[in-house]
């Protein structure tokens, strides 16, 4: 069982990110920031010459579900989804949900990881 659902895509990565933005606020999700690792590096003096986008995702009910069960998973939140390029190529990672769920083994938000997972796959295989 791998820790991420990987996709390729032919979109450029900031159109990639728009379509993503637009399409987790349909489901109730948003992004709470973005970290742009090719900027970071650069300011503190490290060449990176790829692009690599970590998008911070969560719906608050959700998380606030998962907080009320246990406070720990907050240490699994936000979800993550990153935007990269890759030889020359672009993909749309998801950290998985539910393998990150099983690491807290909290048997009460196995079926919302699920779900969670779920609506997150279909937004990248809609957008890739």
């Amino acid at each position: 069982m791998t820790f991420n659902y990987t996709v390729k895509t032919k979109k450029n990565i900031d159109d990639i990110i728009e379509q993503i933005t637009s399409s987790l606020s349909e489901i109730k999700f948003g992004v709470l920031g973005t970290l742009d690792f090719k900027a970071i590096f650069s300011k503190k003096g490290i060449d990176y010459p790829h692009e690599y986008k970590l998008l911070e995702i969560c719906n608050p009910q959700a998380a606030k579900q998962s907080l009320d069960s246990d406070p720990n998973i907050g240490l699994l939140l936000p979800c993550t989804l990153a935007v990269y390029e890759k030889d020359g190529e672009n993909y749309i990672s998801l950290a998985k949900p539910t393998t990150l769920l099983a690491v807290a083994s909290n048997t009460e938000l196995e079926s919302m990881g699920k779900e969670i997972e779920a609506k997150l796959i279909e937004v990248i295989e809609n957008i890739k």
